[in-house]
């Protein structure tokens, strides 16, 4: 996986990703983006495209040593602001394939580019799922208006059993525009199905077809619309 600067100096043009340049020895990292503007030099009647002269200041800085490139890992990321928010300040797990670090990045001013720095340390990550109680809970009390008093059993089962959902099973909806560990899934038909059976055994036991008839109307409805949020927490060591 180790390479020289030479075996690494060709940038990544358009439609390649951008490609994260490591130099063990110093801790050093640095982004090479295809879509950074570049310059071009003529040649006769051609012109060549230069890197952008960060790369080259990278490769200068440590030539001679061994480089590597990074790894992002999924969903390991945190940020204090939304991805489209220039001034953000995110954290997340990166890997040369032996160790794992945390590459901070963060922007100063809009004249700027980003900066990033690789920090020892990792991202604790928890994720907890919850369904939107109120409009959930005014639903089933318009249509189950015998079982008023049932009702808060009723919820509170439910959470209990959403909240045990693992998230990876849930079907993506869409992600919050202002909160970066914020998103919002669907449930699938077996998940209906066991909150079906945990409003029976919560009490509602002679409305099992009228609930499933309930849930399996809501299912793409506000009422079912799961949250889906992510506590990240960088660790530095």
């Amino acid at each position: 996986m180790m390479q020289n600067a030479n075996a690494i100096s060709s940038y990544p043009h358009p439609g390649q990703p951008a490609v994260l340049l490591y130099c063990r020895p110093c801790l050093d990292v640095q982004l090479l983006n295809p879509y950074t503007a570049v310059r071009y030099r003529q040649q006769g009647d051609d012109y060549a495209e230069e890197p952008a002269q960060e790369h080259n200041n990278f490769l200068q800085r440590h030539s001679g040593h061994h480089l590597t490139t990074l790894k992002k890992k999924r969903d390991k990321f945190s940020a204090d602001r939304p991805v489209w928010d220039p001034f953000r300040i995110a954290y997340e797990e990166v890997t040369d394939g032996r160790e794992s670090f945390l590459l901070k990045s963060w922007r100063a001013d809009l004249a700027t580019p980003r900066q990033y720095a690789l920090l020892r340390g990792r991202l604790d990550m928890a994720t907890t799922v919850t369904l939107p109680e109120e409009p959930l809970r005014d639903s089933l009390a318009g249509c189950f208006t015998s079982a008023t008093l049932l009702l808060p059993g009723v919820m509170k089962a439910l959470q209990r059993t959403v909240s045990r959902l693992p998230p990876d099973g849930l079907i993506p909806a869409y992600c919050s525009a202002e909160d970066p560990h914020l998103s919002f899934a669907y449930l699938a038909e077996h998940h209906l199905r066991m909150l079906v059976r945990c409003c029976c055994e919560a009490g509602l036991t002679l409305e099992k077809d009228r609930l499933w008839n309930f849930f399996a109307t809501r299912q793409q409805e506000e009422e079912l619309t799961v949250e889906i949020r992510r506590h990240c927490r960088p660790c530095f060591s």
